[in-house]
């Protein structure tokens, strides 16, 4: 078990994995429609107004811009999630993420709308058996109370929000059942879907390499110069920018550590250590009914309890006498609590028990219980000499963060009026550092951070000779900086892009070359001359396909697109010539197409087609009810 922290596990993952284990066709589709799961945006904002700003109004109700910079939030966390380090900073721009973050809630509000409109509702019934089958919650097959509280601890999430935001995930695939369920496949639809799901096709290409002609092309001096008088504007130098900065880090205040302030934390975390006490329970429980008093449901464990004592095995006496049907079968286990997993009389028993013993009866809203202490557990502590470094580290942080951030305001009134970063600097005893020469296309340095750069190529600051913002890279981390020098873009010397140019009109003159070979081998194939006879004459391989089929991979995507794309051949071949994307051409003579036959189709691939063609008309079913929502729905965009 981790120390200090724990690594999230994220609850978007939790969402997915309910949808990728829900069957049916509907089920599948609906991930298209809403685009972005629910978990990433926050579901709670669909519910809850955080004041009278509003983002958005659907159909009257609320998006407020609370919610919406929520939303934005949890997209940033995602995106970090998935990509760290390598992480473009632009990306993570308000500006880039407001509208698919607003877009996205405004879909799933009009969806929740529409499914109250339906009368359709989740069930605590199936919200828990939900929950109960999701594997990000089980222990060895299992549902663990345990490891759910765990999750959700780890998430920052109560139960009750949870429930909340995973009753509205299942509320918008129902939805998306009864729709999409409705749809049907006529026989002509199922016709049509079999030919062109199992339609094959014969034809020929030639292909017709690039390299073939890159090799033998010439770019004159005087070609060059032309290129370079007409295209100036596409060889300017990137804008550069020169900048000296101020940097605040939280490593600048950190003060020495005494031995006494690393014992006294560790001393805390032994305590803290100590309290994280988990126990594993098990019980048998019997409720009260209307067959069963209390009394009698007392006497019987009084009876079970007896036999225990008397050597009966507690798990085999679950098995037999529990009404609890969750963990009877496992001779009543339940899995660890850290003291608020259960009712609170049955977490006061349990913490009174030593491991073995088993209660005397308890009773709590569910009925009455025996209940047995089956283990106990805490946290690993590690040792005062392994922990040593981690604690002085936190202790410095501690201590120095309240300093960064005294520091951070008085930089930022000393730079608002100053002329330079000279006087804040010599007033704070900072150093001033000088940057190199950087452009708008750099991503070293500080120019990692999209705001520095924004603030860099600012023209205001440029003209006026102002400082920066303060700008926060991270919480320990801030800068602000001053323009120093800056040089436009200007046209770069005709010697400085000369290869450059040789190089576009070398490739321009190939493929122009490539292209009038595709033109006269398909005008040549047009005339009636056999293909092996044409590729023969030119030197160029060809290649014949017989039954081609959609899905055939052992042939180029692009020829075969191609290929699946010209018009079924009348009285004589189709012909079409194509560029492939590294600049090859090609030629493609297609002599045949047979449609699929539903009737040649056997049991197997009738059914195979059917479900096929059902999922494609559920699709454009949900598709065309979701546009209809949208269409007939008032929105409005603040």
């Amino acid at each position: 078990m981790r120390f200090f922290f724990d690594s999230e596990s994220g609850l978007a993952s939790m969402l997915q994995n309910i949808r990728n284990n829900i069957q049916g066709t509907a089920a599948k589709v609906i991930i298209a429609i809403i685009v972005v799961p629910f978990a990433l945006f926050g579901i709670d904002s669909l519910f809850t107004s955080s004041g009278p700003a509003a983002a958005a109004v659907v159909n009257g109700e609320k998006i407020s811009e609370a919610e919406l910079q929520q939303a934005i939030s949890l997209q940033k966390r995602r995106l970090l999630g998935m990509m760290g380090d390598q992480i473009d900073p632009a990306m993570l721009d308000d500006a880039i993420l407001r509208k698919p973050a607003l877009n996205t809630l405004i879909k799933q509000q009009l969806l929740l709308q529409a499914a109250k409109d339906e009368g359709i509702e989740v069930s605590d019934q199936q919200l828990n058996a939900t929950i109960a089958a999701m594997p990000q919650f089980q222990e060895d097959g299992r549902f663990s109370q345990e490891r759910y509280q765990q999750v959700l601890r780890l998430q920052g999430y109560s139960g009750s929000f949870f429930k909340q935001l995973l009753k509205s995930d299942l509320t918008i695939q129902q939805l998306s059942t009864a729709v999409a369920g409705s749809a049907f496949i006529s026989d002509a639809e199922l016709s049509r879907s079999v030919g062109l799901l199992y339609e094959s096709r014969d034809y020929h290409y030639i292909d017709i390499p690039l390299a073939n002609y890159s090799k033998n092309v010439s770019v004159s001096d005087k070609e060059i110069a032309d290129y370079y008088a007409n295209n100036a504007e596409s060889f300017l130098t990137d804008e550069q920018v020169r900048f000296s900065y101020i940097e605040l880090t939280e490593e600048q205040f950190f003060e020495p550590v005494s031995e006494d302030q690393v014992l006294a934390e560790y001393q805390r975390l032994v305590d803290t250590n100590n309290a994280q006490i988990e126990r594993e329970a098990a019980h048998i429980l019997l409720d009260i009914t209307d067959d069963r008093s209390r009394e009698q449901a007392f006497e019987q464990l009084e009876k079970v309890r007896s036999d225990i004592n008397a050597g009966t095995d507690f798990a085999e006496a679950a098995k037999q006498v529990s009404v609890d049907a969750g963990s009877a079968a496992s001779g009543g286990v339940l899995g660890f609590t850290s003291g608020d997993s259960f009712p609170a009389e049955f977490e006061e028993a349990l913490s009174g028990l030593n491991v073995g013993d088993v209660s005397s009866v308890v009773e709590t809203e569910a009925g009455l219980h025996l209940i047995k202490l089956l283990s106990i557990r805490k946290p690993e502590l590690p040792s005062l000499d392994e922990a040593r470094l981690q604690i002085t580290e936190q202790l410095r942080a501690q201590k120095a963060q309240p300093r960064l951030v005294g520091a951070v305001d008085t930089l930022k009134d000393l730079v608002f009026n100053a002329e330079s970063l000279a006087m804040p600097a010599k007033e704070m005893a900072l150093e001033v550092k000088q940057g190199d020469w950087l452009s708008k296309s750099s991503d070293e340095g500080l120019f990692a951070y999209q705001a520095v750069k924004e603030a860099a190529f600012n023209a205001e600051l440029r003209s006026q000779g102002l400082n920066s913002d303060v700008i926060e890279l991270a919480p320990d981390r801030y800068v602000v900086i001053h323009i120093e020098e800056h040089k436009a873009t200007q046209v770069q010397d005709l010697e400085n892009v000369r290869n450059d140019i040789q190089s576009i009109l070398s490739e321009n003159k190939a493929e122009s070359a490539a292209l009038s070979k595709a033109e006269e081998l398909q005008l040549a194939l047009s005339s009636g001359e056999r293909v092996e006879d044409v590729a023969k004459k030119h030197d160029l391989k060809w290649n014949a396909i017989v039954d081609g089929k959609r899905s055939d991979i052992a042939v180029e995507a692009a020829i075969r697109n191609q290929a699946f794309a010209m018009p079924r051949p009348e009285a004589s071949a189709s012909i079409s010539t194509l560029r492939k994307n590294n600049g090859d051409r090609a030629v493609v003579q297609l002599f045949d197409v047979r449609y699929g036959n539903l009737a040649a189709l056997n049991a197997d691939l009738v059914q195979e087609a059917e479900k096929s063609a059902y999922r494609n008309k559920s699709s454009q079913e949900f598709s065309a009810y979701f546009n209809s929502l949208w269409e007939s729905a008032e929105i409005k965009i603040n």
